[in-house]
């Protein structure tokens, strides 16, 4: 019998001594057909696990896998003086209900104090010489300028904290085209660079005339300045043009967020003395506000730092009731030492419950700088 008529009776069963199908040697198309139809991260480590046959016809970064459920990142002591760091950095996996160690020892005395798209960005914050992203599971790393010198010029010019609160891209960091912007809440601030042109570069605060600032994004090359009475937009390539668009005074006393939308900017409206939550997309022709009424397959995640992130997925039995999960950080007593733990609580919006999912997570300083936060875990 040809080698070719022994694959085949091998792929029924026939030709195995045992009877078992001989699963490593599927046509490569098969193969590849199965790896994309995975859907978890996790299943499509698994899948290139199996065999080196396996391994081979699957891609090292896949793009088909939808939006991943967050982990999230459990602060860490960047300087301990007591205690040696070993670089283990815990993550408490949303999807699979454990927690994950992994081994970071590029975090070893910087601090992780943003994330986006699956990437952190570590600075360190003795100087800001040394700024760069790094992908937890490829251990991949873009180095970025140094921050030293716009965090000097804040701390001469501006009032405030400079402490960074957030990061955003524009597009996938392989875009030439890609802007990274960081985010300066307490001095109202942001700063930006190009991919390929590293330097970064101020974009002024606006007047105290709009109230307090809460949060800002990037879409689309502009940025949205959120303020407690005003929405205000700089075009990234004329910052002095700044459109204004003032909000409802019914707003104002409401906090507010941006949530991370391929299709636009959304706002979230959280009015927790209610337990209730709204979003809404903002058009720029016209410019207004149009509330998404139907949040059943959203879920909305809350970290540290009041930095939300929002997951859609057709599992309806996953996001039933548009859940919100909710990231809270506890001070507790140990060894003549105060630290804080973090739990996690689900509410389920259309039911107005509060669950705990997990309780008594990793332990960190009590004055931690590195706040806890959702990190969507992806391999590009």
């Amino acid at each position: 019998m040809s080698e070719k008529g022994k694959s085949a009776l091998n792929m029924e069963g026939e030709g195995s001594p045992s009877g078992v199908p001989d699963w490593a040697h599927l046509p490569l198309a098969a193969m590849k057909l199965v790896s994309e139809k995975v859907k978890s991260i996790n299943d499509y480590v698994r899948f290139r696990a199996v065999c080196s046959p396996w391994r081979s016809a699957s891609l090292p970064k896949p793009r088909h896998l939808p939006p991943q459920l967050p982990w999230l990142m459990i602060p860490y002591d960047a300087f301990s003086t007591y205690k040696k760091d070993d670089g283990i950095r815990l993550f408490y996996d949303l999807w699979e209900s454990k927690m994950r160690r992994l081994h970071l020892p590029e975090t070893i005395g910087i601090q992780c104090i943003a994330a986006d798209r699956g990437w952190l960005l570590l600075v360190d914050t003795e100087d800001y010489e040394e700024v760069f992203l790094l992908n937890p599971l490829t251990r991949a790393r873009i180095i970025l300028p140094p921050l030293a010198t716009p965090v000097n010029h804040l701390r001469n010019n501006l009032s405030g904290d400079f402490a960074i609160s957030k990061v955003t891209f524009s597009a996938a960091l392989t875009d030439p085209n890609c802007m990274i912007t960081v985010f300066l809440a307490g001095c109202k601030s942001i700063l930006y660079c190009w991919v390929k042109h590293p330097c970064w570069t101020t974009v002024a605060n606006s007047p105290n005339s709009f109230g307090k600032f809460s949060d800002a994004t990037c879409y689309n090359g502009r940025f949205y300045l959120l303020y407690e009475r005003a929405l205000v937009i700089i075009d990234s390539r004329k910052p002095m043009n700044r459109i204004t668009y003032a909000l409802k005074p019914e707003w104002y006393a409401v906090s507010k967020f941006f949530l991370e939308g391929k299709s636009g900017v959304y706002v979230l409206l959280a009015f927790f003395s209610k337990g209730k939550f709204e979003l809404y997309q903002f058009q720029e022709q016209p410019m207004m506000f149009t509330q998404i009424t139907n949040l059943t397959n959203t879920a909305i995640f809350d970290g540290d730092n009041n930095y939300y992130l929002a997951v859609s997925s057709d599992d309806r039995e996953l996001f039933v009731g548009g859940p919100m999960y909710i990231c809270t950080s506890v001070p507790s007593a140990v060894k003549h030492e105060v630290v804080l733990r973090y739990n996690i609580y689900c509410v389920k919006r259309d039911e107005g419950m509060v669950e705990p999912v997990v309780c008594d997570l990793g332990e960190a300083p009590l004055d931690s700088p590195i706040p806890a936060m959702w990190f969507q875990p992806s391999f590009v």
